[in-house]
């Protein structure tokens, strides 16, 4: 049973509903569009992606004794198949990427092969150094830590600066100040302190502990020549399928002192992301805070206008909300996937990493997916 409970934040946004449909269905996207010959044209040079599952393209496949995802996973990717994303297909990565004018989200790093890095290389489309179950804290989960992610992508670097000869770093550091730098991590770092049922009391250095890692992080992003920061914050952990259903209320409500811990870490974040920029700390940095929080609320508390006809239970797994068994190859799972908005207990389906990407992306600041500035104004800047 999760027992913390912190009061006192902000009630969730209210949009006008048309509006919220209008950036949903992508009418208010603007992604690349392709060149004659069906070219693809892209709004930056290459897109490189960190974090957990909510981003992971299949690089937790590739680790030793860890356990591959099957069937249903990726039952709605080209060809059914599944390809490491927690997802029933794309993930938010994938539809970043996309509106940025890419086929889907760069690859797996795990899996590159010098004839698969050619590209890469050349400081075009980037790479995915994301594993699913890793957190801001390297004591988190038993993956990819966000640290060795950034190791990953150092090596990608240095090897991308003695394959451009002559013109060496600068080319590239020029190639990745308009590239965009994913970032989507701390739900796991959440889940864990809930699980050791922690105090209330502990939150506070909690949080501290979880800003003073990710300074590091991303300012170590920047020494190597990160620029253009997307950051996607942590969902409402309490609407959850596997939180609800410990809750006694079962679906009829979202548990609330998982909600405050996620909503008061990423109020944390958007302070501390302020403070680092203006203070001058990242020169040249700009950033876009992407509110999964706001946009799981909103597709919540609005599951109509958001094109979603359940909102509490998983499409795939068993039990109660289909939360209290995984989605395994033997599991059920649901046919009209598109009208759900959690795949299994914690992910959510590709309807909805589709419809929180276009949000985040194209949705104007005043509507609370995206802060200071959306993704669009971020790559456009």
């Amino acid at each position: 049973m999760i027992r913390v409970s912190i009061t006192g934040y902000k009630s969730p946004i209210r949009v006008p509903v048309l509006l919220l449909v209008c950036v949903i269905s992508g009418l208010l996207a603007s992604p690349a569009t392709a060149a004659a010959g069906g070219e693809e044209v892209h709004l930056v040079p290459a897109v490189y992606v960190f974090g957990d599952s909510t981003v992971d393209v299949g690089n937790n496949q590739y680790l030793p004794g860890n356990a591959a995802l099957q069937l249903p996973y990726g039952i709605d990717f080209p060809h059914s198949r599944p390809t490491g994303r927690f997802s029933n297909g794309y993930n938010v990565a994938d539809f970043v990427a996309k509106l940025l004018g890419f086929k889907r989200s760069p690859p797996a790093y795990l899996s590159l092969t010098p004839r698969t890095s050619r590209q890469i290389l050349r400081g075009l489309r980037g790479a995915n150094y994301a594993s699913g179950g890793s957190g801001i804290l390297d004591t988190t989960g038993d993956t990819i830590t966000l640290t060795k992610q950034i190791e990953y992508f150092a090596d990608t670097k240095s090897k991308m600066a003695a394959s451009s000869g002559r013109q060496g770093s600068s080319s590239v550091d020029e190639l990745l100040s308009k590239s965009l730098f994913l970032i989507s991590d701390g739900g796991n770092d959440m889940f864990a302190f809930l699980t050791q049922n922690r105090s209330a009391s502990e939150v506070p250095s909690f949080y501290a502990d979880l800003l003073s890692n990710y300074t590091r992080h991303v300012r170590a992003l920047h020494s190597l020549g990160a620029r253009r920061f997307g950051i996607v914050d942590v969902p409402p952990l309490g609407c959850v399928p596997s939180v609800r259903v410990t809750s006694p209320d079962g679906a009829a409500r979202c548990v609330d002192g998982a909600n405050a811990l996620a909503r008061g870490f990423n109020d944390a974040l958007r302070a501390l992301l302020a403070n680092l920029t203006a203070s001058g700390a990242l020169p040249g940095a700009r950033y876009s805070v992407g509110s999964s929080y706001n946009v799981v609320s909103y597709f919540t508390a609005h599951p109509a206008a958001a094109g979603f006809r359940e909102v509490a239970g998983a499409c795939c797994g068993g039990g109660r909300l289909n939360a209290q068994t995984g989605c395994t190859p033997n599991a059920t799972y649901c046919s009209d996937r598109d009208d759900y908005l959690f795949w299994d207990g914690v992910h959510g389906t590709q309807a909805t990493s589709r419809k929180g990407a276009v949000a985040i992306f194209s949705a104007p600041p005043r509507m609370g997916f995206a802060a200071p500035i959306n993704f669009k104004q971020l790559v456009s800047s």
